[in-house]
C-alpha cells in the first residue's frame, strides 16, 4: 500500500513534510491522488451464528472528514540537468555465456588479490616472530597471531543438490497431505478481521500468518498449520518439505514458501543489515485448501535462488529470489604446509602462495557455470536466456528473477524475468516492482541502481521494463513509492557520524530505451544526519532523520520537478516506522532518546501520534513510552508485526519491557515479554488495555534498537479475540479480558 514510513534516529530528532507543490500552493490537507492504504482489511460478512461479544464502545472512534484531493500532477518527461537522457539505457545485453566467462575471470582475479593479502600477512608475521624471538620474553612467543589457513567457513548452512531435499514431490490430488479432524461443516466468519499491514492496498505480502475470518494460517517449524478462527483449535498440520518461510491465502488456495536450509533473519529494516540473498533455494508449494482438515498439494515450484521478496495482485503470484549472491570461496588463501613464524625465506614463502594461486585458478576455471533454475511439474528449465540484461556495474556473479505465477491455473507457466545483478530492496505497486541495488566504493561514495519490472493480475504480464541511478542507499521498502506515473525514492550518503552524510529524495519516470530518468530531486536533506524512517503519502512525503536530535521533515511532491520541504518538527527520540491513521495523523513507533549534547543514547521504545494537517507545522500530540533502554519489539524493524486495527482504533505491538536502564545503560530485569494492546484516540492518546503475557520466551534486554526483536512476531483481531503469535505457539485471549486465555495454540513439533 502507499504509506509513509517514518524512521527516528536515537536522541532528539526531527520531522519533514515535502510536498511537489510549488511553495506556498500547498493546501492544507491535501493527501494526493490516491490515499495509501493501511493494514489491509479482511472484508467479511456477518456470522451466521454470534459466537463473540461485541467489542466495548470505547473501540468506536469519530470518523475523521475525508481531505479534498488534488488534480493529477503533471507530467515530467525531461531529466535533471546533468542526469542522463530518458533514451539512454542503463543496462546492456549479453549473453549467458559470455556472462559466465567475465564472471569466472572476476573470481579469478578475486582469487589472487585474497592471497596476495595473505603473503602480505605473513611476511608482517614473520617480522613480528623474528623480533619476538630475540625478545628476552620468550612467554609472548605463544601469542604470535596466526592468519587462518582458508576462508572462514559460513555460518549458513549451505543449499543441498536439488536432488536432496527439492526434488518435485508427487502430487496426488486425491492423497490427503494434512493430518486433523475429519471434514466439517464451515465455521462462522468473524465479522471484524484485521490482515496483512501491506504497504500498498492491493498488494497482498507473504507473511507467516494470514486469515479469512473463518481460519488462521500458520506457516512456522516445518509446517502449514490451519486452526479455526473463533473457536480457536488447530485442525490441521501439513509438513513441508523444507524450512517454513512464508505464505499467501486467497480462496481455497494457500501458497506456501519453504527453504531448503535454514536462513538468516530477512533483512526489514537495513540500517545494520543487507538486502541479500542466503545461499538457501526455494520451494513455491500450492495446497488446495477447501478441505481445511486436509491440505492437498497442487503445485510445486523449486527454485535455485533464495527468497528476497513476494506480492500477491488478486490471483498473480510475484516472488523475487536471488541467485549467486552468497557463494562462499571455494579455495584456500594460506598453504597448508605452512606456519605463520616457519624458518623459512621469503623467496620459499612466496613461492608456495603462488602455487597456491595456480592450483586455485585451475579448481575455478575448471568449474562449469551455473545459471539459475525452475523445477515446474517435476521438469527443470533454465532460467537464463539469451539477451541477458546486465548492469554495467559489474559487482559480482549474482542473478535476480522475478517468477510470476497463477495461483488458481497450476497448468500455466510461470513467466520470469531477470537481470544480472545482485538483489536489494523491493517494493511493489499494483503495477510495477523496483528493485534498488547499492554499489558502494566507500561509505560515503555510493549509488543506488534501480531495476524496474512490470506485474499485475496477470502473471503473463511480467517482463523487466526500465532501470535508473539515484545517490545513496535506502533504508527499507517503505523509502520507495509509486504514485501517478512516477517513483519517489529516499536515499543516504553515508552515515552518521560522517559528517558529510547527507539524504536526498528523487523522483524518476520511466523513459524510452529502458530507462528510469530522475526528473526531480531535493539534496542536502539535515546534512550531519541519516535517515530512520521515512513514508510517502500521496503528494507528501514524511521523512525522519537522526543523529542526537529526531527531525521530522513533511515535504511536498506534488510538482515532480520542483519538490519542496514544507515543515520540520524536531523532538527527543527517533521513529522507525511510521503509519498514516488519516490524511492528517501519523502514528510511529520508534525509541526515545537521552540528549548528551554531542550525542545521544537510545532508551526505551516510544510510540507517538503526530498531526500534520498544517504541513508548515507538523506536531507530535500524544507519546507513550514502554520500558527503559534495552526494550524491544519487532515492530520497529518489521513492518508486519505492526498492527493498527483502524475500524476499531486498535493497536497490537509485541514488546519486551526491560526497567532498571537509561542514559546509555542496558536494563537488566524483563518485567514483561508478549503482545501489548492499546486503544488508539487522536484526541485521548494511547490507552493501555492490557497485554498477553509469553513468559518464559527467554528474550533478554540487550538487543540493539536496529536489530530490534521481541518473543512475539505478529498479531491478529477477530471479532473480539486478539491473537498473539510467537515462534512456538499463538496465544489467543478475549480483549475484554486480557491476560487470560481462551487458547494456547502450539506451533511447533
Amino acid at each position: 500500500m502507499a504509506r509513509v514510513q517514518f524512521g527516528w534516529a536515537l536522541g532528539m530528532g526531527c520531522a519533514v513534510v515535502v510536498s511537489c507543490a510549488p511553495s506556498g500552493h500547498a493546501p492544507p490537507g491535501a493527501s494526493g491522488v490516491a490515499a495509501p492504504a493501511e493494514v489491509a482489511i479482511a472484508k467479511v460478512e456477518p456470522p451466521a451464528v454470534a459466537t463473540a461479544t461485541a467489542p466495548p464502545s470505547r473501540f468506536v472512534h469519530r470518523p475523521r472528514p475525508p481531505v479534498p484531493q488534488r488534480p493529477p500532477p503533471p507530467v515530467v518527461m525531461a531529466a535533471m540537468a546533468g542526469e542522463p537522457s530518458p533514451a539512454t539505457s542503463r543496462l546492456e545485453s549479453a549473453s549467458c555465456a559470455k556472462a559466465a566467462s567475465e564472471d569466472r575471470e572476476a573470481r579469478v582475479q578475486a582469487m589472487r588479490a585474497e592471497v596476495d593479502r595473505a603473503f602480505g600477512q605473513w611476511r608482517r608475521n614473520k617480522e613480528s616472530c623474528q623480533a619476538r624471538r630475540y625478545s628476552k620474553r620468550s612467554s609472548l612467543e605463544m601469542d604470535a597471531p596466526e592468519p587462518p589457513r582458508s576462508v572462514p567457513v559460513p555460518t549458513t548452512a549451505m543449499p543441498k543438490p536439488l536432488s536432496e531435499g527439492h526434488a518435485s514431490m508427487a502430487i496426488d490430488a486425491a492423497a490427503p497431505q494434512g493430518t486433523g479432524a475429519p471434514k466439517q461443516e464451515a465455521p462462522a466468519k468473524a465479522g471484524r478481521a484485521s490482515g496483512t499491514n501491506n504497504q500498498v492496498a492491493g498488494v497482498d505480502e507473504a507473511d507467516i500468518v494470514k486469515n479469512d475470518g473463518r481460519y488462521v494460517y500458520f506457516a512456522a517449524n516445518g509446517a502449514l498449520r490451519i486452526a479455526e478462527a473463533l473457536q480457536p483449535r488447530i485442525v490441521s498440520v501439513t509438513p513441508l518439505s523444507g524450512v517454513a518461510r512464508n505464505l499467501f491465502v486467497e480462496g481455497d488456495h494457500a501458497v506456501v514458501y519453504s527453504s531448503n536450509a535454514p536462513a538468516n533473519r530477512p533483512c526489514t529494516y537495513g540500517y545494520d543489515c543487507a538486502f541479500a540473498g542466503d545461499g538457501t533455494k526455494t520451494t513455491i508449494t500450492v495446497y488446495d485448501v477447501a478441505d481445511r482438515t486436509a491440505p492437498k498439494i497442487v503445485r510445486q515450484i523449486d527454485l535455485s535462488g533464495s527468497l528476497m521478496a513476494a506480492r500477491r495482485i488478486g490471483n498473480a503470484v510475484h516472488t523475487v529470489v536471488a541467485d549467486g549472491d552468497s557463494l562462499a570461496p571455494s579455495y584456500a588463501t594460506w598453504p597448508e604446509d605452512l606456519g605463520s613464524c616457519d624458518e623459512i625465506s621469503e623467496k620459499v614463502a612466496e613461492a608456495k602462495f603462488w602455487k597456491l594461486k595456480l592450483a586455485n585458478e585451475r579448481k575455478l576455471r575448471e568449474q562449469p557455470p551455473t545459471f539459475p533454475t525452475m523445477r515446474d511439474h517435476g521438469t527443470e528449465q533454465p532460467i537464463c536466456k539469451e539477451g541477458l540484461l546486465r548492469t554495467r556495474v559489474h559487482d559480482g556473479g549474482a542473478f535476480t528473477t522475478v517468477v510470476s505465477f497463477d495461483l488458481q491455473n497450476d497448468k500455466s507457466a510461470p513467466t520470469t524475468a531477470m537481470v544480472k545483478s545482485r538483489p536489494g530492496a523491493v517494493f511493489a505497486s499494483e503495477s510495477g516492482l523496483y528493485l534498488s541495488v547499492t554499489h558502494q566504493k566507500s561509505s560515503y561514495d555510493e549509488v543506488s541502481e534501480i531495476h524496474k519490472f512490470r506485474i499485475g493480475g496477470n502473471p503473463h504480464d511480467t517482463k523487466y521494463l526500465g532501470s535508473g541511478v539515484v545517490p545513496g542507499h535506502v533504508l527499507n521498502q517503505f523509502a520507495m513509492d509509486e504514485w501517478a506515473g512516477y517513483l519517489r525514492i529516499a536515499t543516504t550518503r553515508g552515515r552518521v557520524p560522517d559528517p558529510k552524510v547527507q539524504s536526498t529524495v528523487s523522483i524518476l519516470r520511466e523513459g524510452g530505451g529502458h530507462n528510469l530518468a530522475r526528473v526531480g530531486a531535493i539534496g542536502k536533506i539535515a546534512p550531519g544526519e541519516d535517515i530512520r524512517a521515512v513514508r510517502f503519502d500521496g503528494d507528501r512525503a514524511y521523512v525522519v532523520t537522526f543523529k542526537k536530535t529526531d527531525p521530522l521533515f513533511v515535504l511536498d511532491l506534488y510538482h515532480p520537478a520542483h519538490p519542496a520541504i514544507l515543515g520540520e518538527l524536531k523532538i527527543p527520540g527517533f521513529s522507525t516506522y511510521i503509519h498514516r491513521i488519516d490524511p492528517e495523523h501519523l502514528l510511529s513507533i520508534g525509541f526515545d532518546a537521552n540528549d548528551h549534547g554531542s550525542f545521544a543514547y537510545f532508551d526505551g521504545v516510544i510510540l507517538q501520534l503526530f498531526d500534520v494537517k498544517n504541513p508548515t507545522d507538523p506536531k507530535l500530540v500524544h507519546k507513550e513510552k514502554i520500558g527503559t533502554r534495552g526494550s524491544s519489539s519487532e515492530a520497529a524493524t518489521d513492518h508486519l508485526a505492526f498492527n493498527y486495527f483502524a475500524e476499531q482504533g486498535l493497536l497490537a505491538v509485541p514488546m519486551t519491557v526491560c526497567e532498571g536502564g537509561g542514559d546509555g545503560m542496558q536494563g537488566n530485569e524483563v518485567s514483561f515479554s508478549g503482545l501489548l494492546v492499546y486503544d488508539v484516540d487522536i484526541d485521548k492518546g494511547f490507552t493501555r488495555l492490557g497485554g498477553v503475557n509469553h513468559a518464559g520466551s527467554h528474550m533478554g534486554c540487550s538487543t540493539w534498537w536496529s536489530n530490534a526483536s521481541s518473543a512475539v512476531k505478529r498479531s491478529i483481531f477477530l471479532d473480539d479475540l486478539v491473537y498473539s503469535i510467537a515462534s512456538d505457539r499463538a496465544k489467543v485471549q478475549h480483549l475484554g479480558r486480557l491476560g487470560v486465555d481462551v487458547a494456547d495454540l502450539p506451533l511447533s513439533p
